[in-house]
């Protein structure tokens, strides 16, 4: 090499030296790239990890919604059952009451067959069970606790009126029963068994 090709070496060398302080700094530049890109890569993953659990939340959320909804719905329709159903126990009550009215006047206007304007009370009418030893009456009249045994024995002979005409007695919880006395004189109650007796 000869003297003019110095200041090409120089050159040469110079842009060597450039070039690697070039180089130096694009690898280094590279490398802050790189690590920025890995850190975006990170943060990607992060917010697609994040974006998922938003998503699971956000289904968990629907599906509760959809819970809420239906147990809205079905308790609209409990309640227009319920509507319903208070409804027709209103209504159903209301026929009660006429239909106590009405079997309570019936009861009220129950006419003594000897007094036909005497109003009974319920409280007052009772059956009694007549039953003869010979085993041919087992026969029931309902009748009233004023009523004098006389009376309701004659009620049992228009039914058997053979029995007129024999000497009857009557007992009952083993007394004997006085034909002109009441009923509750008698200490006769309701469904008593009253046993006939011929002489």
């Amino acid at each position: 090499m000869n003297g003019r090709d110095e200041p090409l070496k120089k050159l040469i060398i110079n842009n060597n030296i450039n070039f690697d302080e070039d180089k130096n700094d694009l690898v280094n530049e590279n490398k802050k790239l790189n690590e920025e890109l890995n850190n975006y890569k990170r943060e990607n993953e992060n917010l697609k990890n994040e974006l998922n659990k938003l998503k699971e939340n956000n289904n968990k959320l629907n599906n509760e919604l959809m819970n809420y909804k239906n147990i809205i719905n079905n308790l609209n329709i409990i309640q227009q059952n319920n509507q319903e159903n208070i409804k027709m126990i209103s209504n159903l009550n209301e026929l009660i009451l006429i239909k106590d009215k009405e079997i309570n006047d019936l009861k009220i206007k129950l006419i003594d067959s000897g007094n036909k304007n005497k109003i009974i009370n319920n409280d007052d009418l009772i059956f009694v069970h007549f039953i003869s030893i010979d085993e041919k009456i087992n026969y029931g009249i309902k009748c009233l606790k004023s009523d004098t045994f006389a009376d309701v024995e004659e009620k049992l002979y228009k039914k058997y009126e053979e029995y007129r005409e024999t000497n009857n007695n009557f007992r009952s919880k083993g007394k004997l029963i006085l034909r002109f006395k009441k009923i509750s004189e008698n200490n006769i109650k309701d469904c008593d068994k009253i046993y006939l007796i011929n002489n």
